[in-house]
């Protein structure tokens, strides 16, 4: 919680307090009765400046630092202020650990070398808190961290249980560097971004692209067929926002279309995707062709594009100018680099928020609440009928 308030005042003038109690509770998560504490806390590492009338806080000037001297600043906290014992290293240990991969509860407590009296506790009030998640699959029990892997825990659990937690980790680390890659070609090739994989990754993948409650993205075209496109698990809820959270998934679909030119073309390739993303970010469109149009029919469908007709019968993509849309161009440019995807758990509304007015705040509340009762899932039989009409009006 610490680090969510951290993230959403850096770089802003000096604040109300009561406004940032007031955004801290209501649009970012964190209790009300720890604001203070936590508040405190980044004072006392220096991240903020307090202006106090006797104990009480009145304002806060936040001078909290960039990238990854903001975590290192937290963690040297913890170890030499805060003194952590024994039991609390262990957890620590023990999420860390999961954050790459679940594991088999037995190897994990086997190769931190801890005890097994402390490491089951740490288990108890990790699953107990809701922080761990402990599934048994095929007579094994599995650990798993809800931050990364909410979505399809089933199946990730019961391949760890199958074929170990390290084939899952170097499935997982691999599509980090390949993100988007077609499944049909993992399959052909045996090969994500030209590194070998087993039948057992593979196996992994053709699960959660047919099995997983979650899908990854799929593109239907006339030359290529239905290509799935695969992708490491989205961030959970705990971490991202739910705007931030669908600007992710809306890059994901970016990166597939993208991908699909690159990998699955029809007449011409795309050489260089990180090129032509950078191209996107700013022009917001390509040049006219023959050739792409059904590779990103989906962009359509979700509003982040528009295929325009020509009079010479080619189509041009071009983006729909939204700040969102813009994120979402800056992800999948990322996630296609291989960069790591920082701040997905700022909300630039709660940000904003924080030097508006009480009014303002609650009207973002509101318009939140509106927008998440609004949501509406489409049937695939309704879905297919609005794409037909989006691209027979091009």
């Amino acid at each position: 919680m610490a680090v969510q308030l951290a993230l959403h005042i850096r770089g802003l003038p000096l604040l109300d307090y009561e406004l940032v109690k007031l955004v801290a509770t209501t649009l970012i998560g964190i209790p009300r009765l720890a604001v203070d504490r936590i508040t405190r806390l980044l004072a006392e590492i220096e991240f903020v400046r307090l202006g106090q009338e006797g104990k009480a806080i009145k304002s806060v000037l936040p001078t909290v630092p960039y990238f990854e001297e903001l975590y290192d600043g937290l963690g040297e906290y913890f170890e030499t202020e805060s003194c952590p014992d024994e039991f609390e290293t262990l957890t620590l240990q023990i999420v860390d650990r999961l954050a790459g991969a679940p594991h088999n509860i037995d190897s994990l407590a086997s190769s931190l070398g801890a005890d097994r009296k402390a490491f089951d506790h740490s288990v108890e009030i990790g699953t107990k808190s809701s922080f761990l998640i402990l599934q048994r699959h095929r007579s094994r029990d599995i650990l798993m961290n809800p931050t990364y892997f909410t979505e399809n825990a089933d199946i990730f659990a019961d391949q760890v249980a199958k074929v170990g937690a390290k084939t899952v980790q170097r499935t997982l680390d691999l599509l980090k560097r390949a993100q988007g890659w077609p499944l049909s070609l993992i399959e052909k090739t045996h090969e994500i971004g030209g590194k070998k994989v087993s039948p057992d990754e593979v196996a992994l993948l053709k699960r959660l692209a047919q099995d997983g409650m979650v899908k990854p993205p799929s593109i239907l075209t006339s030359h290529a067929g239905q290509a799935v496109f695969m992708f490491t698990p989205t961030p959970g809820q705990v971490k991202v926002s739910p705007l931030k959270r669908e600007q992710y998934e809306r890059a994901l679909a970016i990166v597939s279309a993208v991908r699909q030119g690159e990998l699955l073309p029809n007449k011409y390739s795309i050489r260089n995707p990180g090129a032509l993303l950078y191209r996107l970010m700013t022009d917001l469109q390509l040049k006219p062709t023959s050739d792409y149009a059904e590779q990103y029919k989906n962009l359509v469908v979700l509003r982040i594009a528009k295929l325009e007709k020509l009079s010479n019968g080619w189509h041009q993509l071009k983006i729909i100018d939204t700040p969102e849309n813009r994120e979402s161009l800056k992800i999948a440019y990322k996630l296609v680099q291989g960069e790591k995807i920082a701040d997905l758990d700022i909300d630039k509304d709660a940000v904003a928020a924080m030097t508006g007015n009480q009014e303002y705040v609650e009207s973002l509340v509101s318009s939140k609440l509106l927008r998440e009762r609004e949501k509406i899932t489409l049937s695939e039989e309704t879905q297919n009928e609005v794409t037909q009409l989006l691209l027979e009006g091009i």
